[in-house]
């Protein structure tokens, strides 16, 4: 009898998860498409490139209240129907600045994509702390779970764009962006489906002050953040420099597009290969390897002696980052307190996002002196972050002897 009940929770929480990670693709394939779906919809009625690059900003810059979000999932008593509710508000705040657009009222376009970039903080860093209250507390089960689910965003940020790119060579840009942005709303129906957990002591909810002071006085998470932010920082180099190594090859610009896609597919496949088999070490540990790896990565892009070399380099780079990426998923939830972890893993979020919005920035404003100075730039910036931590681990372990 026990093990036919066991049986049945086993197959409960695989159901479970199964819905959450439906539910997460639908979700992060409209929010990985849509800065190049207002990209197109702005360039369609006229825009210049600079308001269009402002345009989708407005999609990211909210990511850095994540803190905020955090601390609001923390503190309801049911995460899901918050979560659930963004997805819903994501497509109606981006059906309003499709139409905004078109009416030409970019005040309203602008308020429109700012509440959905905050929806969407919700609809990925957000979602993603709620997958361990879905899973049996074993860390191997965790760790599967997790990488699970950095496939999710592996699958958004690839087939987001492209689905976007063939519905408009069939309908028109305005449809086939509205069709994609719809796609929130099944999620939210499915995000209502999932159980809701009991939260022990739920009146316990820290403060901004006391989950600063748990980052800063816990060496594993304040390691954490540095790591997340160093990696992101030198990653968002790759986009940028794109196009610019196609043409030193002698290939057209298009051929950039082709480096970012299998970029793409490489994060496609580094999630894939750890659903099938996650890392069990300790995340600490596999945040220094992955890392020193991830150097190699880019090394192996910035020495690039031909356009076949560098679409290797690119797709490795993409393998390994995600890799990386579940890492730091893992390193963020399990040294953070039960009391906090959202903030915790909101925090660090927001400090990815914000390190790959000064990194690409930093990388545009280098490129046009040199092309190869960006992605060298980048490999200095991790592997200083990489030997602040390596010397920290070394003098933690000097004085735990």
């Amino acid at each position: 009898m026990n093990r036919h009940i066991l049986k049945k929770l086993k197959v409960a929480r695989i159901n479970t998860l199964v819905r959450y990670i439906l539910a997460a693709i639908l979700v992060r394939t409209s929010t990985g498409g849509s800065a190049v779906a207002i990209i197109l919809l702005s360039r369609n009625y006229g825009a210049d490139g600079s308001l269009a690059g402002a345009l989708a900003a407005c999609l990211t810059a909210p990511h850095v209240f994540g803190p905020i979000y955090g601390r609001w999932l923390e503190k309801v008593n049911n995460a899901f129907i918050v979560i659930a509710m963004s997805c819903f508000l994501f497509t109606v705040f981006f059906q309003l600045a499709i139409l905004s657009i078109e009416w030409q009222q970019l005040w309203l376009t602008f308020i429109s994509l700012l509440l959905c970039g905050a929806c969407s903080s919700f609809m990925m860093g957000g979602l993603s702390t709620q997958v361990n209250h879905l899973v049996e507390d074993d860390v191997t089960v965790r760790r599967k779970a997790q990488s699970w689910d950095t496939l999710t965003y592996g699958i958004g940020l690839t087939v987001g764009p492209m689905l976007i790119a063939l519905l408009s060579s069939v309908y028109s840009t305005k449809l086939a962006v509205s069709a994609v942005m719809y796609l929130p709303v099944l999620a939210c129906l499915i995000v209502f489906s999932l159980p809701k957990y009991h939260k022990h002591h739920q009146h316990i909810v820290p403060n901004f002050k006391q989950v600063v002071k748990v980052l800063w006085q816990t060496p594993a998470l304040k390691k954490t953040l540095l790591m997340t932010s160093g990696a992101a920082f030198s990653m968002a180099v790759l986009p940028v420099v794109a196009v610019y190594y196609s043409e030193t090859f002698q290939q057209g610009q298009e051929y950039g597009a082709y480096l970012v896609t299998l970029y793409g597919v490489g994060c496609l496949c580094g999630a894939a290969s750890l659903g099938f088999k996650p890392l069990v070490k300790d995340a600490l540990i596999l945040l220094k390897n992955v890392g020193c790896i991830l150097v190699a990565c880019l090394i192996l892009v910035y020495f690039s002696s031909s356009f076949m070399a560098s679409m290797f380099a690119y797709w490795i780079c993409g393998v390994v980052n995600s890799v990386f990426f579940a890492v730091t998923i893992a390193a963020r939830t399990e040294y953070a307190p039960v009391q906090g972890a959202a903030q915790i893993y909101m925090w660090v979020a927001a400090a990815k996002i914000t390190a790959a919005s000064l990194g690409a920035l930093v990388a545009g404003l280098l490129v046009d002196h040199f092309i190869t100075l960006p992605v060298l730039t980048s490999i200095l910036m991790l592997s200083v972050t990489l030997l602040v931590c390596f010397v920290q681990i070394q003098k933690t372990a000097i004085d735990r002897a």
